[in-house]
Order: C-alpha cells, then sequence, then structure tokens
C-alpha cells in the first residue's frame, strides 16, 4: 500500500525545520499535538546520526506521548500528558500535565504520578513531587506534518525525537 507509506524527514531536513523555527516559529497550534504519538527516532545532541539502538529499543518498547485536552480546565488550551513504554504485559506510564509557551513553542511538562501495571492490573500507582517551575523538562516543538502523520521536538537534554501519530 504506497499510499500508507509515511515520508518522514532526514535529520537534515530537520535541522533546517528547527533552525526556522526558532527565528519564524514552527506554527503548530494545540489541537494539532492532540492525539497518540509512537516513537520512530532518537539523535543524541551533537551527533549526525540517529542513535540506533536507543530508537529500536524505544520502538521495541512501544514508548509513546499521549496528549490529551485538559478536562479539569476546558477554557485553558492545556493538555494531560502521558508518557508510556510496555514490555509484554507490563507497562510504565508516567502522566500529568504541560502546556505551550512561545511561538517556537515549548511544550513545558510536569509528571505528577506514576503507574505501572500488568496487562490490566495497577502494581503501582504514585504521586511524584512537582519540580521547580525553572526546572520543568520540556520539548521545543519543531515540525509537524501538514497531515500530522508526525511530529519532532527536542528535548531540555538536548536530543532531537521524532515521534509517529498512532492510527
Amino acid at each position: 500500500m504506497e499510499g500508507n507509506r509515511l515520508n518522514l524527514p532526514s535529520l537534515d531536513k530537520l535541522k533546517e525545520l528547527e533552525k526556522s523555527a526558532r527565528v519564524d516559529g514552527s506554527g503548530i497550534e494545540f489541537g494539532s499535538l492532540l492525539g497518540l504519538w509512537k516513537f520512530n527516532s532518537v539523535w543524541k545532541q551533537g551527533s549526525d546520526s540517529e542513535d540506533s539502538i536507543s530508537s529500536t529499543l524505544l520502538q521495541v518498547l512501544s514508548a509513546s506521548l499521549e496528549l490529551r485536552k485538559d478536562t479539569q480546565n476546558p477554557e485553558e488550551e492545556k493538555f494531560t500528558i502521558a508518557n508510556a513504554i510496555k514490555f509484554g504485559l507490563l507497562t510504565l506510564r508516567f502522566s500529568g500535565y504541560a502546556n505551550l509557551e512561545r511561538k517556537q513553542p515549548l511544550l513545558p511538562f510536569c509528571f505528577d504520578c506514576i503507574q505501572i501495571k500488568l496487562a490490566s492490573l495497577t502494581i503501582l500507582n504514585r504521586s511524584l513531587p512537582a519540580p521547580d517551575q525553572k526546572k520543568r523538562p520540556f520539548f521545543a516543538l519543531i515540525a509537524i506534518d501538514q497531515n500530522g502523520k508526525w511530529l519532532s521536538a527536542r528535548g531540555k537534554g538536548g536530543g532531537l525525537a521524532l515521534w509517529v501519530k498512532d492510527k
């Protein structure tokens, strides 16, 4: 099925998009981020080649980023955020809140809960302490495919990530 194949950007294209986003903004808006994003690729800071070990491991572990509208504050454009990995029946999930800032934009977030599940059985469900506002992790959003099929961002630690929208 040729029509279903993704045309993912190269690292050079992502760097070009990143330069443009820093100057002119990415144009990424709240609604375009909503959904479940599956991890695809990662590049370490300063590297010109994909970190194939980390990328493969995160793909095998079905790493995902989920962004939903925060229903507790429906008048505001705020997200609930979750990062999860799965290993067989075991799921490790961090959840919390996020929002968009600036024109690039940044997506600062805070995880306030960790959950471990075995199939549908919750083994652990703990609250996490909130980090200082200035120490929150974030993604600097670079670009999103015009059809919403992929999303790229650089994390606070400098790594570059590429996600694909889950069907």
